[in-house]
């Protein structure tokens, strides 16, 4: 144990003291390490709900004078309350400890002393209280010493990595800071112990919420843990750890977790206010890039090494994050950002939000390696937004970083093919669109409008004359893969009125709908109906 390790008075201490030194230990000598940082006189019987944690609670014995048993009632309960020792004046008011309460002692290794019949209490509590006061001034003569150095170095600007490296000094134990984004700051113990790999128990420790010892496992080894919350008031609670890894933790040690606290979490809101500044800068080219509103290559190069966001020179893939469901808020978005960022198996991965969507691009290699990239991506968002809420949909792969914005736009195609179609897969590019990928590049020719014209405008003109929904139904009717009991659940229908909507459209078709090629004619109609709104419905008049 390092010698500026300050250790308070401890059980054993007490036969050391002169007015004790004919004090004996009668049970419990395997408590005798337990600390004291107080004494308390019992004279009365009903003193549970009355001691504290850390006592050296003695008594003369008057409270037993009738009933010596109830020692051994008192002893589990003062045990369970903190008290650290018992001292009972024997010979006056009772003879002896009852055998009971001494094997409940060992038992719970509580320790109980004979005290001589000479004691005087008084003198009992001043020598203690004399020797607890005096440690205690050492030890809050070491925490503001501890505190004022780190303050110091704070306000040098030194950093966290600095500050965690002289806390690792000061504490002779491994220290981890787990920031909001869950990214994990390690002292160099800690880095030693290749503790920034073992980030599961450490969000673990954030979900239990709970603050003060803990007990986590390290391989094979169980051991103590003090976790402390930092006041940054970020989105997620920063967790500041200290691991009981080559010495026993003091209350000095914890202390100084509780109180630098504070200075840490000033630390990070530093920090996060630089990096912010830094991200606008980022992002910022991130978009330009991204949506193509850089236009030389050298430009590009130029403000890609300015922000400090080398562009690789090889492949890219970019990627839209297309949503299932309701879109999430944009502080949620931008905390997904925010946590790729920080992994450090994802620097290759460029993450931006363009006009409140998630878009990312990416080293293009192997497809194998690509997907598995998505993969971890996957997993990151998973942690931020609900799991399978969302989908990646990936554009055309490009040889050059200034040609992205293609594959962008190759990717917000996909997103919107997606949505009209339906498709839930988590990760789709052009391969997994099929005939709907066609349907989308069709030219804006009149002869494409004809032929969505001659099955839609029946439709929508019956509608509009008796007030029905064909159009609608068939729309689900074919999402549903012309499964009419779900389409009718959809539409909260009976299964026969969504039959006879059915049967009715392909009469005004004049189809069969058992018919394959009939009904895969109408259901493409119907998509570029819902793909290419833009072009106009012809003049039912004109038709006639």
């Amino acid at each position: 144990m390092a010698n500026n390790v300050i250790t308070g008075l401890t059980c054993s201490d007490i036969l050391l003291i002169p007015d004790l030194k004919e004090a004996v230990v009668l049970a419990g000598a395997g408590g005798l390490h337990r600390y004291i940082n107080r004494v308390n006189v019992m004279e009365v019987p009903d003193v549970i709900d009355w001691v504290r944690p850390g006592e050296f609670l003695i008594t003369s014995g008057f409270p037993f004078r009738d009933q010596p048993d109830l020692i051994s009632d008192m002893i589990p309960q003062l045990n369970q309350k903190g008290v650290s020792a018992l001292g009972i004046k024997t010979k006056r008011f009772i003879d002896e400890v009852p055998a009971r309460a001494l094997e409940l002692a060992d038992q719970l290794d509580f320790p109980i002393f004979e005290l001589p019949s000479s004691t005087s209490f008084s003198d009992v509590v001043r020598d203690i209280m004399e020797r607890v006061l005096v440690q205690e001034a050492r030890e809050l003569s070491q925490l503001q010493s501890r505190f004022q150095k780190l303050s110091k170095q704070l306000l040098h600007g030194d950093g966290i990595d600095d500050f965690l490296h002289t806390l690792d000094g000061m504490l002779h134990n491994p220290i981890v800071l787990l920031d909001d984004a869950d990214h994990v700051f390690c002292s160099p113990q800690a880095e030693g112990l290749n503790l920034n790999n073992q980030s599961p128990i450490w969000m673990q420790l954030r979900d239990e919420a709970n603050l003060g010892i803990s007990f986590i496992t390290l391989g094979e080894r169980r051991i103590r843990a003090y976790v402390s919350a930092v006041n940054d008031k970020q989105m997620n609670q920063c967790l500041l750890i200290l691991l009981e890894w080559n010495q026993e933790l003091t209350v000095v040690d914890q202390l100084t977790i509780d109180r630098v606290g504070v200075l840490v979490g000033l630390e990070m809101i530093n920090a996060n206010a630089r990096r912010e500044v830094e991200l606008k800068y980022v992002d910022q080219f991130l978009q330009d890039w991204i949506s193509g509103r850089i236009v030389a290559g050298e430009d590009l190069k130029l403000r890609a090494e300015a922000c400090g966001c080398p562009l690789p020179d090889q492949a890219l893939t970019a990627a839209v994050v297309g949503w299932l469901e309701e879109k999430p808020e944009l502080k949620q978005i931008q905390q997904a950002v925010k946590r790729v960022r920080a992994r450090g198996d994802l620097q290759h991965v460029k993450m931006t939000i363009i006009e409140g969507e998630l878009a990312v691009t990416a080293a293009d290699a192997p497809d194998s390696l690509l997907k598995e990239t998505l993969q971890r991506l996957l997993a990151e968002l998973n942690m931020v937004f609900a799991k399978d809420s969302y989908v990646f949909c990936i554009g055309d792969k490009v040889s050059r970083p200034d040609l992205v914005h293609l594959s962008y736009e190759s990717a917000k195609k996909i997103c919107h093919i997606r949505r009209i179609c339906g498709l839930t897969d988590p990760f789709i590019d052009y391969r997994k669109l099929g005939v709907f990928r066609l349907l989308y590049h069709l030219p804006d020719l009149e002869e494409i409008w004809d032929y969505r014209d001659q099955y839609l405008i029946p439709l929508l003109e019956y509608d509009s004359k008796h007030n029905a929904s064909l159009l609608h139904t068939l729309s689900l009717y074919f999402k549903y893969n012309r499964n009419v009991k779900k389409a009718s659940a959809a539409l909260f229908t009976h299964y026969n009125t969504v039959t006879y909507r059915i049967e009715r459209a392909c009469e005004l078709l004049n189809l069969n709908s058992d018919n394959g090629d009939d009904m895969l004619e109408l259901q493409l109609a119907l998509k570029l109906h819902e793909m290419r709104p833009s072009g106009k419905l012809n003049n039912p008049q004109d038709r006639r």
